[in-house]
């Protein structure tokens, strides 16, 4: 197996416009690769060119504004940094939604271009009474060459490293406050223009608490759909699955969670996308429920290696792999691999699929001083 870090590691500082002045200073030529590959995206799957993007990109700004006016502030800065407009950035960071607004009958199918399988274990199923909670990252293949860390020493704000696409201002991650999240796609066939998946995100890596993460969440005039599962160093653990508008709360069963990229919870006015294009959600939970469950009371960073590393039904595993019998714009793989001890700030990435490399540490001490 492979043992480096493979991935790009982006450190800024400061006030809101100052992170991202230096994000977009610092990390131009992988923003300009996904500003390219959005601009084709569009322009193939729906006949738009960018200027048309971003006139659409406009009409988020106003909800994000008004739910986080630090993000706005922080995508200016991006946008200065690499000599883009602000709609540049608010299209990368709403262009999925704005994919679902603007794509013809597509609206479905791109709700369920994306995966992932998330899994938590509190403090007292783990050997060391640790909180560890972790996912592995699938997506396209390509999508793993602008994939960063990026680390923020905030000012006024928890410290965060979160993993992300370059031009995201912030995904799934781990603060100085011992809060950590990760996330699934959920897709349904309800969507809205509001606040994009990637602004909320962004905020929670703000959060000082769990109650003061789901609020975050909750609160938002949400876009699309999502499932958040989010921990803290002190033991607790909640999932939370939104679609526009509504939600449903899943508490730890014996002390652990798993959730994949369909709705547990039924919900009968909202059609569930994801299932009937990767049906391998289901066999992906249950395998990961399976196996948390059969080391509980002992479960390590090692439990979760194994598990991200889990091949049954390979390739469409928890370890997901290209299955070359779909066509090529449907297949997904690992693209990466996290896990994160909430008590010791600890930070494990792997390039992916996880089985072909080794897990990585982060060194985290100057961003949660310890």
């Amino acid at each position: 197996m492979v043992n480096q870090l493979s991935f790009p590691v982006i450190s800024v500082q400061g006030t809101p416009y100052e992170l991202g002045y230096q994000y977009g200073s610092q990390c131009k030529t992988l923003i300009e690769e996904v500003l390219d590959m959005y601009r084709a995206v569009f322009k193939r799957e729906a006949r738009l060119e960018w200027e048309q993007v971003l006139e659409l990109s406009k009409k988020f700004i106003p909800f994000i504004e008004e739910y986080d006016p630090d993000a706005v502030e922080e995508m200016q800065g991006v946008a200065n940094g690499l000599g883009k407009t602000l709609e540049d950035i608010v299209a990368v960071n709403a262009r999925t939604e704005l994919s679902f607004l603007t794509m013809s009958g597509g609206i479905a199918e791109e709700l369920a271009k994306g995966g992932c399988t998330t899994l938590a274990a509190t403090s007292e199923t783990t050997r060391n009474k640790h909180t560890l909670i972790g996912q592995n990252w699938d997506r396209y293949p390509g999508a793993q060459k602008v994939f960063i860390l990026l680390r923020k020493k905030k000012k006024g704000k928890p410290n965060c490293v979160t993993f992300v696409e370059a031009g995201l201002l912030g995904k799934g991650g781990l603060n100085s406050a011992g809060l950590g999240f990760v996330g699934n796609a959920l897709a349904t066939d309800k969507l809205r223009v509001g606040v994009p998946v990637n602004i909320i995100t962004n905020k929670m890596l703000g959060a000082e608490s769990l109650p003061d993460a789901i609020g975050m969440l909750l609160s938002a005039h949400r876009t699309s759909a999502t499932n958040r599962l989010i921990a803290t160093a002190d033991g607790e653990c909640v999932d939370i699955e939104v679609a526009t508008e509504g939600y449903d709360v899943i508490f730890p069963n014996d002390g652990v969670i798993a959730h994949t990229n369909h709705f547990t919870v039924s919900k009968p006015n909202v059609k569930d996308v994801f299932p009937s294009k990767y049906p391998n959600t289901f066999t992906r939970l249950h395998r990961a429920k399976k196996l948390l469950a059969a080391e509980r009371g002992d479960i390590t960073t090692e439990t979760f290696k194994k598990i991200f590393r889990d091949h049954l039904g390979k390739p469409n595993s928890i370890c997901w792999h290209l299955d070359e019998r779909l066509d090529e714009g449907q297949r997904l793989q690992t693209n990466a691999s996290i896990i994160m001890d909430l008590n010791k700030k600890a930070f494990h990435i792997a390039k992916g699929p996880p089985c072909e490399n080794e897990y990585v540490a982060l060194d985290l001490k100057d961003i949660f001083e310890y």
